[in-house]
């Protein structure tokens, strides 16, 4: 399949590097001429000049040759300066393309794959695609050409020589490939050792109290000596590997010379039918042409890991995205009741969350889901707020499946509060909103004052301009989850969905946050989940839930005078129990 992503990253780098690219390969050429002219000047020098006893002259041709290899050195800068900004562009788009890719993927996506997984395919996954075009690609094009370059201006001096430069050529580039590869391997599993030390160092940091309360200091450092050992045996062994490979290829620059020489020697260089001037330049060549191959075996090195990277971009590109269903002009609702029958779901084909589930929220009325952790609360939730699809049975808002619900039309009707409020770095208003810009200020403001933190917000420094999150402002866990039910109100909507609000609050906060959901919730739609009966706000409807499945549903006061789920839930609280 054909990879959207990548490939319309490179075409946007195109239009918008046009210039780079065009110097780019003005650089790749005449870098290569630059590097083959040298050694012709060298051969002048030596035939026409010092074999002749002529010195006249011989200083242009010396700082001819001083300019060729200080052009050579600028347009190789050039090369690689073009490559680094190209590249780096290419890397941006192809992490935007992602990132709206990401925005349309179902949330069940996120559900299936790890939160490291799917951060290693914008970073690890990316980089080494980059490296294509940062090094590996051109780079190779660019080596390739300039070991023929040279190739063909060794044929032109000798076409002997070059036949025998043509042999060794496979064996210099099998050997650098051969320790390249190694070093890869070394490098590679020094950095898993890195990973596994960093690990450690955080679990010992992370368990440091119970560590110490239990004495476990000498297990923690016999296992953290796995790791750093080994680390240590594959630095080492990169270390070796990096300190031989240039004294191999010094050898072997050294055999390719002394086999030139031997061969001219016997007869005068007769043999190869070339001047003193010509094999001082074929030597030159030679030495030239040992860096480019050994560049070539580390590019295809880096061609086949960006290939594997890019085979997983390809995987996420061909990850099906949601339908998003449009409608030009989002009207609310008029009747905002739930209806959920016979549904049954199921993530990602495993064992089913929730069996045969129905029941109905009446507009305007308050029902609660209780069970204890692991019954499907979370799950009915999420289906009721069109996050997933059912595998079975229907939900129904008003008529209306919330899942094909339009995204505005389905911000403008359900407000969801979550247990964990996610903060972005950003304001206070732009948590409110969520960068909505058709939200108004006054909108902001209605919202924030009824759920009572206007006030707290305007003693910030800046009000609602005011910036939270990571190394900023920060609220307490009380007012976070305030903010949080003033995102959920700020487009007044008619149904709320509460999950675990008042979780791990302490008894004042939570009888603050009782009372402003007393508040907003008159006149909606409530369908609020808890695994504790306390947890109820004035539910007209208690529906209980175990294993996935109802097993109890009715008015608190039906249910508190049956023997029942409710009614031991209620006894077992009352005892100061958990469920």
């Amino acid at each position: 399949m054909k990879n959207k992503i990548v490939s319309n990253a490179i075409k946007i780098s195109c239009k918008e590097k046009i210039l780079y690219i065009i110097f780019l390969i003005i650089a790749i050429v005449a870098g290569i001429v630059m590097q083959l002219i040298p050694p012709q000047i060298l051969k002048s020098i030596i035939d026409n000049n010092i074999s002749k006893g002529v010195y006249e002259g011989i200083w242009k041709l010396s700082l001819y040759y001083l300019l060729a290899v200080v052009f050579s050195g600028a347009f190789d800068f050039l090369r690689e300066f073009m490559m680094a900004i190209i590249g780096q562009n290419i890397l941006l788009n192809i992490r935007l393309n992602m990132a709206k890719k990401l925005s349309k993927l179902p949330i069940s996506y996120f559900s299936n794959n790890a939160v490291g997984e799917i951060m290693s395919k914008f970073t690890q996954d990316v980089d080494a695609v980059g490296t294509l075009f940062t090094s590996g690609l051109i780079g190779i094009i660019s080596d390739g050409l300039k070991t023929i370059g040279i190739i063909i201006s060794i044929y032109i001096l000798s076409p002997k020589l070059a036949l025998y430069v043509l042999v060794l050529i496979p064996i210099i580039y099998l050997i650098a490939r051969f320790f390249k590869s190694n070093t890869f391997k070394s490098q590679m599993d020094a950095r898993k050792a890195v990973g596994h030390i960093n690990g450690s160092v955080q679990e010992i940091f992370n368990g440091l109290r119970t560590i110490k309360i239990f004495g476990m200091e000498n297990y923690f450092i016999s296992d953290f000596q796995e790791p750093l050992n080994q680390n240590l045996e594959a630095v080492h062994k990169t270390s070796t590997l990096d300190s031989i490979f240039p004294c191999i290829m010094q050898i072997l620059r050294a055999i390719v010379i002394t086999i030139a020489v031997i061969v001219a020697a016997p007869k005068g260089l007769g043999s190869l039918g070339i001047s003193i001037g010509s094999i001082a330049a074929a030597v030159d060549l030679i030495s030239r042409m040992l860096a480019p191959i050994e560049a070539i075996a580390v590019e295809f090195q880096t061609i086949q890991e960006a290939i594997s990277g890019l085979e997983r971009i390809n995987e996420f590109d061909s990850e099906e995205e949601e339908i998003k269903y449009i409608q030009e002009k989002p009207e609310l609702m008029k009747d905002v009741s739930i209806s959920v029958q016979d549904v049954s779901f199921a993530y990602d084909n495993g064992k089913e969350i929730v069996q045969n589930i129905s029941f109905d929220v009446k507009q305007g009325t308050k029902a609660a889901l209780v069970g204890r952790t692991g019954a499907g609360k979370s799950t009915i939730l999420n289906l009721v707020a069109g996050l997933y699809r059912p595998k079975e049975g229907s939900i129904k808002i008003g008529g209306m499946d919330p899942f094909e619900m339009p995204f505005d039309m389905r911000r403008r009707t359900i407000g969801i509060v979550p247990q964990a409020f996610p903060i972005y770095d950003g304001t206070v208003k732009e948590a409110i909103t969520l960068y909505d810009e058709t939200i108004t200020e006054e909108e902001i403001i209605a919202a924030a004052k009824s759920v009572g933190l206007h006030e707290d917000i305007m003693k910030l420094s800046n009000g609602y301009d005011t910036f939270i999150g990571e190394g900023e402002i920060k609220f307490s866990h009380g007012q976070y989850q305030l903010l949080s039910l003033a995102c959920a109100l700020v487009c007044n909507p008619p149904i709320l969905l509460l999950d675990e609000v008042t979780s791990g609050l302490d008894s004042i906060t939570e009888a603050k946050i009782f009372k402003v959901l007393r508040e907003v919730s008159k006149d909606r739609t409530i369908l609020t989940i808890s695994h504790r009966i306390s947890g109820i706000i004035d539910a007209d409807k208690v529906v209980i839930l175990e294993k996935g499945k109802i097993v109890e549903t009715g008015t608190p006061e039906e249910l508190a005078g049956k023997d029942g789920w409710y009614a031991k839930y209620n006894q077992i609280e009352q005892l100061g129990w958990k469920i």
